[in-house]
């Protein structure tokens, strides 16, 4: 007789309840106002918690700030992870899931609170590398799928052609992002489609 199993899952503490409710309001704040505008005063006072308890779980704006961005793009970075390891499809279908998936993630999350963190962490080295070390990871992903697609192209030109890849994903935010009119004459879903094209054709040709 088969037992049915359970899942244990731990209940959230107050603390982590606390930390939750202060990236949610940050967050919220980024969409409406320039970071520099945000203190830690006014999100502890949006949440209605007191300024020593926020800064118990982030002892400064800055840190406040870098685990809101981390949270954010850790999460494509799962994502991107379960398309790598999916082993049902081909190289290539990888590669074009993983170009479509950030594409996707570029257009539907918010663009100003993406924009944003990446002006931030020009200004701050230890997040400048984590952002960078994150770059040429999925850049080295892109040309890994790229060797066994087209063995034919030296090294060179597949880490080229990966990083052409990103620069478009990345692209999007400014160019399609969500807070960003439609282009004139182009249908909807359009310029993804024309973006992804252009993916193919630099994986194709």
């Amino acid at each position: 007789m088969a037992v049915a199993k359970t899942l244990d899952i731990r209940p959230e503490t107050k603390g982590e309840r606390t930390r939750r409710r202060i990236m949610d309001e940050a967050r919220a704040m980024i969409e409406e106002m320039e970071i520099e505008a945000i203190s830690q005063e006014a999100v502890a006072q949006r949440i209605g918690i007191t300024q020593s308890a926020l800064r118990h779980h982030f002892p400064t704006k800055d840190s406040m700030f870098a685990a809101i961005f981390d949270n954010i793009f850790s999460g494509f970075y799962r994502s991107a992870e379960q398309v790598l390891l999916e082993p049902a499809h081909e190289p290539r279908q990888r590669l074009i899931m993983l170009c479509k998936q950030h594409l996707e993630y570029a257009m539907t999350e918010s663009d100003r609170v993406a924009l944003q963190s990446f002006a931030h962490y020009l200004y701050k080295p230890d997040l400048l590398a984590r952002q960078s070390s994150w770059y040429h990871w999925i850049a080295g992903h892109y040309a890994m799928l790229l060797a066994a697609i087209r063995p034919d192209l030296d090294e060179a030109e597949r880490h080229g052609r990966a990083l052409a890849m990103l620069t478009m994903c990345i692209g999007a935010w400014i160019t399609l992002g969500r807070s960003r009119s439609p282009w004139p004459s182009t249908p909807d879903g359009g310029a993804k489609k024309a973006m992804l094209k252009a993916i193919e054709h630099l994986i194709d040709q």
